[in-house]
C-alpha cells in the first residue's frame, strides 16, 4: 500500500512537472510585431514619441515575449501601402489617419462631421467610450484591421492659405484648398465656397510653393512638420474637423496571441494614447507662438463667426453621410456627442 502511494505521488509530481514545463515553454515563446511608421524619428512628436512609449511598455510588461520592431520614415512604403501590408499580414502594425482608412472603411468618416466636437474633452469622451469601441470592433470585423485607440492626428484641423486672412465663410470663396482624399472633407470645402484638391502629403509643400493650390487644412502640429509657414501666410483657427489616427493591427495575428499579451498591448496602448494627448495639446500651444514669431497671421474666430461656418457645413455633411453610409453610425456619433457634452456640463 505504501509503495502504491509512493508511486502515485511520483506520477503526480511528474505530471505537474510536465504541465509546468508546457506553461513555461508557452511563456517563453517570443512574438514579433513589425510596426511600419511613416514619420522619421522626432523627439516629443505626437506621431512618434507615443509609439516609442508603446514599444517600451509592451516589451517591459511582457518580459520580452513580445518584441515591437519599429520601421520609421516610410522604410516599408507609403502609409497606404503599409495599411495594405497589415491587411495581408506582411507586417503586423502601422499608424494610419482616418483619411487613410476612409476608402476601405467609409464609416470612419463620421468622425469628420464639421464642428462636431466643441472641445478636446468631448472628443476624448466620445472616441474613448462605447461609440469609439463599437467602431473598433466593426472595423476589425469588416477590414481585418484592429485599431488600438482613436488618437489625435495633431488635434483640430484649421484652414491656411497665402492669399488673404479668412474670418468668415465668405472669405473662403474661390480659394483652392488641398485636402486629403476623404470625400466628406472635400464636400466641407465646397460648401464653404472654395475648391477642394486632393494632393498627397509628400507633394503638399511643392503644391503650395508652386501655386497649384492656395491653401490646405491641417492641425497646427501637422502644419509645422513640413515647415508650411514658409509657404503659407494666414491661418484661421476654426477647428472644423478633429483629426484622428491610430495604431492598427492585423486582426488575425492579434487574435492568435495569448490573452495575457493582448491585455499587455491594450494597457500599453492606453499609456501611449495619454502621451499622444499631452503632446498634441502642448505642441499646439507652442506651435501657435512659434508661427506668430515667424510672421504668420493667425485669426481665432468669435463664437458668432464659428456658428456661420457650422451653419454652412454641418447639416449638409450630415445629409451627405446619411446618403452614403449606414445612418445608424451618424445617429450614434451625434447621440454620443450630446451625451458627452451633458456629462461634461457643456449643455
Amino acid at each position: 500500500m505504501l509503495k502504491k502511494g509512493i508511486l502515485l505521488f511520483t506520477l503526480l509530481i511528474l505530471l505537474v512537472s510536465v504541465l509546468a514545463g508546457g506553461v513555461l515553454a508557452e511563456d517563453k515563446e517570443v512574438y514579433e510585431m513589425k510596426f511600419g511608421v511613416s514619420n522619421p524619428p522626432k523627439e516629443y512628436h505626437h506621431s512618434w514619441t507615443p509609439y516609442i512609449v508603446f514599444k517600451n511598455e509592451v516589451e517591459l510588461r511582457s518580459n520580452g515575449r513580445l518584441q515591437v520592431k519599429i520601421f520609421p520614415g516610410g522604410q516599408l512604403g507609403s502609409i497606404e501601402s503599409m495599411v495594405n501590408q497589415v491587411r495581408m499580414g506582411a507586417i503586423e502594425a502601422t499608424e494610419p489617419s482616418d483619411g487613410h482608412l476612409a476608402s476601405i472603411y467609409p464609416n470612419i468618416q463620421v468622425f469628420s462631421i464639421p464642428y462636431l466636437f466643441s472641445n478636446r474633452m468631448v472628443a476624448w469622451e466620445v472616441l474613448g467610450g462605447p461609440f469609439g469601441q463599437k467602431m473598433i470592433e466593426d472595423m476589425a470585423q469588416k477590414t481585418g484591421l484592429r485599431a488600438l485607440f482613436w488618437s489625435e492626428n495633431g488635434g483640430f484641423r484649421h484652414y491656411s492659405n497665402d492669399k488673404r486672412l479668412v474670418k468668415t465663410p465668405a472669405d473662403m470663396k474661390g480659394l483652392k484648398i488641398r485636402t486629403m482624399n476623404i470625400p466628406l472633407h472635400m464636400k466641407i470645402v465646397e460648401d464653404l465656397g472654395a475648391s477642394p484638391t486632393p494632393i498627397s502629403w509628400n507633394e503638399l509643400y511643392t503644391a503650395l510653393q508652386t501655386g497649384v493650390v492656395d491653401g490646405q487644412e491641417n492641425s497646427v502640429a501637422t502644419f509645422l512638420v513640413p515647415k508650411l509657414e514658409e509657404v503659407q501666410k494666414y491661418i484661421i483657427l476654426d477647428g472644423h474637423v478633429y483629426g484622428v489616427n491610430s495604431i492598427v493591427l492585423n486582426e488575425e495575428w492579434y487574435q492568435g496571441l495569448p490573452d495575457d499579451l493582448k491585455e499587455i498591448i491594450h494597457q500599453s496602448a492606453q499609456i501611449a494614447l495619454s502621451v499622444n494627448h499631452g503632446l498634441t495639446v502642448a505642441r499646439e500651444v507652442k506651435g501657435i507662438e512659434y508661427l506668430k514669431e515667424k510672421g504668420v497671421q493667425i485669426y481665432r474666430p468669435t463664437l458668432e463667426e464659428k456658428v456661420l461656418f457650422k451653419e454652412k457645413t454641418q447639416q449638409s455633411a450630415i445629409d451627405w453621410l446619411n446618403n452614403n453610409l449606414d445612418p445608424d453610425w451618424v445617429k450614434g456619433i451625434l447621440e454620443a456627442t450630446e451625451k458627452a457634452e451633458k456629462e461634461l456640463g457643456l449643455n
